[in-house]
């Protein structure tokens, strides 16, 4: 999927009638790739554009996970992160982690509680590594668009996969790869 940075967008683009990736308007079709930095519309690229550029980075979601119910919402909240930020998540458990590796780095509420949440926390912050707080995620909508197929779906969400949450993906998507979700019990066991 192509990365592309709002800030630098024309009004055409930033109104969802061009394509954000080649900044063209002809017959392909185009789909939604996420919210206007105004939230009042959906930006939309050219599916050959959108899924033909690189694949973006993982966000590191970092938190509090000094028990097993700490790691429990921990892990909830990193599925929120990624169904609303429309990257894959993963969460930080213990301090082995380089934030300059990720393509933002999330501070979810508490992680100055844990010793390792918080030296992560400030190295994200003094490499300036993207860094968003909790409530910033929360003013991004719900993804309602599958990250594999492209098709709106209001059924699409994020699965546990290799110890991290993928973007959004509608149930056809999920079905046809043969995935299933991880049952919530088993994402923090």
């Amino acid at each position: 999927m192509a990365r592309f940075d709002a800030s630098n967008l024309s009004q055409l683009q930033l109104d969802g009638v061009t394509c954000v990736v080649c900044g063209q308007i002809d017959d392909r079709p185009m789909i939604p790739v996420g919210p206007a930095p105004s939230g009042l519309v959906d930006l939309h690229a050219h599916r050959t554009c959108f899924e033909d550029a690189p694949t973006p980075g993982v966000v590191l979601v970092v938190g509090n996970t000094t028990t097993a119910d700490d790691l429990a919402d921990l892990t909830s909240f990193s599925c929120d992160v990624a169904d609303r930020l429309g990257f894959p998540a993963v969460v930080a458990v213990g301090s082995d982690y380089n934030p300059t590796d990720f393509e933002a780095v999330v501070l979810a509420d508490g992680c100055a509680l844990s010793p390792s949440s918080a030296l992560l926390a400030g190295e994200a912050l003094l490499a300036d590594v993207c860094v968003l707080w909790a409530e910033e995620v929360y003013r991004h909508p719900v993804t309602t668009t599958c990250g594999h197929c492209g098709e709106a779906d209001r059924e699409a969400a994020p699965i546990f996969l290799d110890g991290r949450w993928t973007v959004s993906v509608c149930p056809g998507c999920v079905s046809a790869s043969g995935v299933e979700p991880a049952p919530a019990a088993l994402v923090v066991a």
